[in-house]
């Protein structure tokens, strides 16, 4: 996979994919932990190989996860990885028929209530006073800018994020080294 590969999602089908509990979270198991098996995958996310594999056919369908043949150590060993190293979608990107701009919309609203569960989850914790909790990332910021600007902007983010990702795939992790969510939204809208 390239380091430079970004799919835009320009089908309701593929969007309507990643909008579901079940296949949502193993992308992200394929995301953070790499290419894996059904059998790896129910042990990484708790869900059963069957529904597992139906889940995978749906996101290769979609064309999100591809298979990984060159990992199996033989022909009955499925492996899986996903089709690009970032997805990127939006109302914009998809066709502008009401069917498909409303499938958008459900799966935005679906995104949002994980990142607000991740964030709640996070906050909810026992322990408040350590090292994670002072290096958390917690900001919000009114801007004033134009469409190009916040394009603008949306592109560094996405490129700087992009630079920590593949510093954290380089080499061995620090046994300190944890997964990190990071969510930021950025839209016109008045205080």
């Amino acid at each position: 996979m390239a380091t430079d590969d970004v799919r835009t999602l320009t089908e309701a089908k593929a969007v309507t994919a990643l909008a579901n509990p079940a296949r949502s979270r193993l992308l992200d198991s394929l995301t953070a932990d790499g290419p894996a098996t059904a059998s790896v995958l129910a042990e990484r996310t708790g869900l059963a190989v069957g529904s597992i594999s139906h889940h995978m056919r749906v996101l290769a369908s979609a064309g999100l996860v591809e298979e990984a043949p060159e990992l199996a150590r033989d022909r009955r060993e499925r492996w899986w990885r996903r089709a690009a190293r970032s997805i990127t979608w939006g109302r914009s990107t998809l066709p502008p028929d009401a069917e498909s701009q409303r499938q958008a919309v459900a799966a935005e609203e679906f995104m949002l209530a994980r990142q607000v569960e991740r964030a709640r989850t996070w906050l909810e914790r026992p322990e408040q006073d350590d090292e994670w909790s002072r290096a958390e990332l917690s900001t919000d910021s009114w801007l004033r800018l134009t469409p190009g600007e916040l394009q603008e902007l949306t592109d560094e983010v996405n490129e700087l994020v992009g630079r920590w990702k593949e510093r954290g795939k380089a080499g061995a992790p620090d046994e300190k080294a944890e997964h990190v969510f990071l969510f930021a939204r950025a839209f016109p809208s008045r205080p």
